[in-house]
C-alpha cells in the first residue's frame, strides 16, 4: 500500500533518525572528540620533547666545552709532569755541569779556528742511540751526552783532529764526559762568495758520552762515616 501524506511540509511531523543512522553519528562524533583529545595530546607531548632536546643540546654544548677545557689542562698538567720529570732527571745525574761547561769552553777557547754552531744535552736514552749509531758493537749506556755541531776553518782536518784530542786529554772532561763519538762524521764545505783565498771549511759532528761509572772526583769528595769525634 502506497501512503502519501497531502498536509503541507510545516504542519507535517518530523521524521525520527533511524537507530543505525544515530548510533553512527553518535560513533562517529566520540572517534573524532578521541581524535582530536589525541592529537592535542601527542601535540602538548612533542612540544615537551622538543622543550626537553633543546635544553639537552643547550647541556651537551656546556658538556663540550667543558671536556675541551679538561682536555687543555690535561695536556698542560701532562707537558707540566714531563718539564718535572726532565728537571728530576737532570738534577739526579751525577755530574755538575758547570764543571762540564767550563771545561768545554777551555777547550772551545783554545781553539780559535773552530766555531760551535749548535750544542745539546741528551738524555740517557738518546745518549745510547747516538752511542750506538758511531758504534754498532757498542753495549754502553752512558747516562747523558753532549753533542755539538762544528766547524772548522779551511780544508786542512789538523785543526779538527786538534780539537777533538783537546776535548778527549782535558782532565774534567775525562771524568764528566769520558768517552768522544770514535767515528767523525765530516765533509768540506765551499763557500764561494767568501773572500780570502781559502774559502772552505769542514763541518764535523763531536758527541760527548758521560761516565758510565762514578766520577774519582765524586768518590773522593763522599761524605764520611761513622762517629765524629
Amino acid at each position: 500500500m502506497i501512503k502519501i501524506n497531502l498536509l503541507p511540509v510545516e504542519k507535517r511531523r518530523s521524521e525520527r533518525t533511524p537507530l543505525p543512522r544515530f548510533f553512527l553519528i553518535v560513533s562517529t562524533a566520540a572517534v573524532a572528540a578521541i581524535l582530536l583529545g589525541y592529537n592535542a595530546l601527542i601535540y602538548v607531548q612533542i612540544r615537551g620533547v622538543e622543550a626537553d632536546t633543546l635544553n639537552q643540546k643547550t647541556h651537551l654544548n656546556t658538556l663540550i666545552q667543558d671536556v675541551a677545557k679538561h682536555d687543555r689542562l690535561v695536556a698542560e698538567m701532562t707537558l707540566l709532569d714531563t718539564k718535572v720529570q726532565e728537571i728530576k732527571n737532570l738534577v739526579g745525574r751525577d755530574v755538575d755541569y758547570w764543571r762540564a761547561v767550563n771545561a768545554l769552553w777551555d777547550v772551545i777557547h783554545a781553539n780559535p779556528k773552530v766555531w760551535i754552531d749548535d750544542i745539546k744535552v741528551v738524555d740517557s736514552r738518546t745518549a745510547q742511540a747516538e752511542l750506538k749509531r758511531g758504534d754498532p758493537e757498542s753495549n754502553e749506556a752512558p747516562p747523558y751526552a753532549v753533542t755539538m755541531k762544528c766547524y772548522v776553518i779551511g780544508d786542512d782536518v789538523t785543526e779538527m783532529t786538534r780539537f777533538r784530542s783537546a776535548l778527549k786529554e782535558h782532565v774534567v772532561l775525562q771524568e764528566t764526559l769520558s768517552t768522544v763519538n770514535f767515528n767523525v762524521d765530516w765533509k768540506v764545505d765551499e763557500d764561494k762568495q767568501a773572500g780570502g783565498n781559502n774559502p772552505y771549511s769542514i763541518s764535523f759532528a763531536v758527541s760527548l758520552f758521560g761516565p758510565t761509572t762514578k766520577p774519582k772526583w765524586k768518590t773522593a769528595a763522599a761524605a764520611p762515616t761513622g762517629a765524629i769525634r
